[in-house]
């Protein structure tokens, strides 16, 4: 269903997700992604709240939202 939404291509970037015949091995796959993440109040279940990534943009957005999630846990309350 997202990916149909998404027209297979990763929300963040635009990249069209690989044909099957040319990533056999299926590393290249986009993944499913929460795009607000659930420590920010992103709904779990929520389809808005998902969206079809490619390998490289999940990586630096998942940095990205670990160092928030690190700060956060550092500052004093």
């Amino acid at each position: 269903m997202t990916g149909q939404r998404d027209n297979w291509c990763c929300y963040r970037c635009g990249i069209e997700q690989p044909e099957a015949e040319d990533d056999p091995d299926g590393d290249q796959q986009h993944q499913l992604d929460h795009i607000t993440p659930i420590f920010e109040g992103g709904a779990v279940e929520d389809m808005d709240n998902l969206g079809l990534i490619c390998a490289e943009c999940h990586e630096t957005k998942s940095k990205a939202e670990a160092a928030r999630a690190n700060r956060a846990r550092r500052r004093p309350r």
